[in-house]
């Protein structure tokens, strides 16, 4: 079954969420509406997740 990752974008403030297998502890997602990439790490409360924005690919 899986889990709901819940997680606020650290470049426009929304809130996003993304589902996840249980027992993850990290994920990567893109923020639906500024379409920053976020590397998410389960955080001690059960839904809310840590978000950290990753650096631009390479071309």
């Amino acid at each position: 079954m899986a889990a709901t990752a819940e997680w606020i974008c650290t470049r426009c403030g929304s809130t996003n969420r993304r589902l996840v297998p249980d027992g993850a502890r990290r994920a990567v997602d893109e923020c639906l509406t500024c379409h920053t990439r976020h590397e998410l790490e389960a955080d001690a409360r059960p839904v809310r997740w840590r978000a950290r924005p990753l650096g631009k690919k390479a071309a």
